[in-house]
């Protein structure tokens, strides 16, 4: 397959000569005008030769490939398919259903051409850009820029993981309340700070004085914070409450609220602003918390071809609570991207390990020595930051599948370290202890996080089933993988056949036995490594199969 390669260019003039030598300020008409294809291959060549495209070989491509396809007239033929098995010399394999490498490189070039025209082009002419929605260029002759002109200024954009907390002055309906609702939002911010996936910033940082009449959603957009947390309190004889709410800036809504009651008599103040600041950051900034999830499935759903970290290790996100293969292709798709652009992102690293880990596993791919690739990103995402959580999850993983189940613990101290009153945090670091064999401390953190967390992962039942059916309580074991709800991934049927199996309900377990088949008709081909990465414990897999076998599942 050829390799679609950029015209060279020769230096050319950096002024050009158009159809008129009218003055471009008496021409309020000029940028409406086409430019001819002799002026739009001179500016190709000015752009491909621009210190802005100097290193990017492949978005050369990609520019000078639409460019000229567009010229000969061969506009409609610019498909992702097209784009990809021509410039990028793609096999005929490629599907962008699957691999959005087309997306991704569209939206790298539109930053570029925006790059190039706000620096050594800002005074060109000709104008090649490629409007959103397609990949089909437009040239067009504009107005040079007027720097005499005022700056228009452009509506905030606001950041993803910018949280505002508004201070309370002013929210009292009992003046007795004041100590508490100050002490609380003093405590709140604390208790926020430890989760990174935010950026928390107060109305006391900030210098904002007084807010009132002032909507959450004016403060938001006034700072460029996406959420917004207000809170107030009532208090009558020695009973408090407290009312907190997350506002979404962008939607202009209240997307969480709870309120705190409480008996100053019996409670210390302290006490009463340390509980609900933990819980409160739990419950909003937590990996497994309303901000986290709201913003992984918005990632899942977006379709931007602007590839930014935080995008992809959303997308990351969904794709450990959604194993499908379609999530799976562009989740690894924007990390392995990702680590080419932005290469000192520890988190992208320990992200992509953990893909290439659950692709393997699951069927998805099967790469040449993946273990010690995932080994090897893990331990580059250490290398850049000795502390990152996610990197001790991989390691943890793959201490459970090389069956290091010490070194599987000691790596659950380690993830304790990391903000140990997070549910996510207790989460994992129970989720690991149980399949390495601590049971009972395993389970009691587990039960702890999931009580915490509203929406919890599938994976986690996945532990909770286990641990009892070890213990050969088939029926509660049942009941715990009804919570794990992921329909494109043959886990859940697969645990569910293995305990009616057990139960002698066959008829059920040869339907679950089917349902996995359904999902993964290779299963039998990746058996072993995918019981090897389910616990610590071959006897516990070996149990595992004399239930699937009583269902029917043969491999």
């Amino acid at each position: 397959m050829r390799q679609y390669a950029p015209p060279v260019p020769e230096a050319p003039p950096r002024a050009l000569k158009l159809d008129s030598a009218e003055p471009a300020l008496e021409r309020p008409d000029l940028r409406e005008q086409p430019a001819d294809a002799e002026a739009v291959r001179v500016q190709l060549a000015n752009i491909l030769g621009s210190p802005t495209f100097s290193s990017l070989t492949k978005t050369k491509q990609f520019l000078a490939y639409i460019v000229e396809e567009t010229l000969a007239g061969n506009g409609r033929k610019l498909k992702q398919y097209n784009i990809a098995t021509e410039a990028f010399g793609r096999d005929a394999s490629f599907d962008p259903e699957l691999d959005p490498a087309v997306r991704l490189e569209a939206g790298k070039l539109r930053k570029a051409l925006e790059s190039y025209y706000s620096n050594n082009g800002a005074f060109d002419r000709v104008r090649i850009t490629v409007p959103k929605g397609g990949y089909i260029p437009s040239f067009v002759v504009a107005e040079p820029p007027n720097v005499a002109a005022p700056p228009v200024l452009a509506s905030p954009v606001l950041d993803q993981r910018r949280l505002l907390v508004v201070s309370p002055a002013g929210t009292f309906e009992d003046e007795d309340c004041r100590p508490i609702s100050i002490g609380l939002f003093e405590q709140l911010i604390v208790e926020l700070t430890r989760y990174s996936d935010v950026s928390v910033v107060s109305c006391d940082s900030l210098g904002i004085g007084s807010h009132i009449g002032t909507t959450p959603y004016g403060l938001g957009s006034a700072h460029s914070a996406r959420f917004v947390v207000t809170s107030s309190a009532r208090q009558s004889g020695a009973k408090v409450r407290v009312s907190i709410r997350l506002h979404d800036v962008q939607a202009e809504a209240i997307i969480w609220t709870e309120s705190f009651d409480f008996d100053i008599k019996s409670d210390t103040v302290i006490d009463i602003q340390d509980r609900v600041a933990r819980r409160v950051a739990a419950d909003i900034a937590d990996y497994h918390g309303v901000i986290c999830r709201l913003l992984s499935l918005q990632s899942a759903g977006e379709q931007n071809e602007t590839w930014n970290p935080q995008t992809a290790i959303q997308r990351h996100r969904y794709l450990t609570r959604v194993t499908n293969e379609r999530v799976y292709r562009r989740a690894r798709a924007d990390l392995e991207y990702g680590i080419e652009a932005t290469p000192y992102h520890a988190m992208l690293w320990a992200a992509l390990a953990h893909t290439v880990f659950t692709g393997n596993v699951v069927g998805f791919d099967n790469d040449p020595d993946w273990l010690s690739m995932v080994d090897r990103y893990a331990q580059h995402s250490f290398e850049l930051d000795q502390k990152c959580a996610f990197g001790h999850v991989v390691t943890a993983t793959l201490g459970v599948y090389h069956r290091d189940l010490d070194g599987t613990l000691e790596t659950c101290r380690r993830i304790m370290e990391d903000n140990p009153h997070a549910p996510s945090t207790q989460l994992s670091a129970g989720f690991f202890r149980s399949l390495a064999g601590d049971w009972e401390t395993g389970a009691r953190m587990l039960s702890g996080a999931l009580e915490m967390i509203s929406h919890p992962p599938g994976w986690a039942f996945r532990a909770t089933f286990l641990n009892l059916y070890r213990q050969r309580d088939y029926a509660r074991a049942l009941f715990e993988i009804k919570k794990y709800h992921a329909t494109e991934h043959f886990t859940p049927p697969l645990l569910r056949a293995a305990a009616l199996g057990q139960l002698g309900r066959l008829e059920e377990a040869r339907v679950a036995a089917a349902e996995v088949h359904r999902i993964c008709p290779q299963f039998p081909d990746l058996a072993h490594r995918y019981f090897r990465s389910l616990s610590g414990f071959d006897s516990l897999s070996d149990h595992l199969k004399e239930g699937l076998h009583k269902a029917g599942l043969a491999f």
